[in-house]
C-alpha cells in the first residue's frame, strides 16, 4: 500500500515537472493608437547585423530561419496581405530568433529500497534512499515577430513565442503552428 502511494507520488511529481518546463508562452503587444485598417501589403525588413564578434549561432542555421520566414509569409498571405518591395509596402515585418542552452535537474528523493532490521526483519519498505538525480540539457528557442509602420519605421506590433521549440531543428509543422498562434490576432481589431 505504502509502495503504491510513493510510486503514485513520484509519477505525479515527474508529470508536473515535465509539464511546467515545457509550456510555450505567447506575448502579444501593439500600439493601441495605431490604425492597422489600411494595411494590405508588406515587405521584409532586415534588422541591422550585430558586430562580427556577437553574431548569433542561428545565422548558420539557414534551414530554421527559412522555416520561420515561410511560416510568417504563409500567415500573412492567408490574411490577404501581399508581399511587395519595401518602397511600395504598407508595413514592414521582421523576426528575431533567440536560442538559449537550458539545463534542467531532476531529483527523486524517494525510493523503495530493500532493507533490513526494521520491524519484522527483511522486506520492502518506503523511505528516503538517496534517490536519483539526472541532468538534462536542451536548446530553447524563442521567436519574436515585429511589424513596423513603413512611413514612420516605428514598431507597431510585436508577437513573442517563448519556448517555441526545444532542440536545434524543429520541423516545419512545429514552426508553422507557433507562428500561426502568435499571429492569430494580427492585425489587431
Amino acid at each position: 500500500m505504502i509502495r503504491n502511494v510513493a510510486l503514485t507520488g513520484a509519477v505525479i511529481a515527474v508529470v508536473v515537472a515535465t509539464v511546467s518546463c515545457s509550456s510555450t508562452r505567447y506575448v502579444i503587444d501593439h500600439d493601441s493608437r495605431h490604425d492597422f485598417s489600411s494595411y494590405s501589403s508588406y515587405a521584409w525588413f532586415k534588422l541591422a547585423a550585430p558586430p562580427d564578434e556577437a553574431k548569433p549561432p542561428t545565422e548558420a542555421n539557414t534551414i530554421l530561419t527559412r522555416r520561420i520566414r515561410w511560416a510568417v509569409d504563409g500567415e500573412l498571405a492567408s490574411k490577404g496581405f501581399v508581399e511587395k518591395p519595401v518602397g511600395d509596402a504598407d508595413f514592414l515585418v521582421t523576426y528575431s530568433l533567440v536560442l538559449q542552452s537550458r539545463m534542467v535537474m531532476y531529483h527523486s528523493g524517494w525510493s523503495a529500497p530493500y532493507g533490513c532490521c526494521g520491524w519484522g526483519g527483511w522486506g520492502w519498505g518506503v523511505g528516503w534512499g538517496g534517490g536519483r538525480t539526472s541532468v538534462d540539457t536542451y536548446t530553447d528557442g524563442t521567436i519574436v515577430v515585429d511589424v513596423l509602420d513603413t512611413g514612420t519605421r516605428k514598431l507597431v506590433w510585436r508577437g513573442i513565442v517563448e519556448s517555441a521549440f526545444k532542440g536545434q531543428n524543429p520541423d516545419d509543422e512545429k514552426i508553422r503552428k507557433v507562428v500561426a498562434r502568435v499571429m492569430a490576432d494580427f492585425p489587431p481589431a
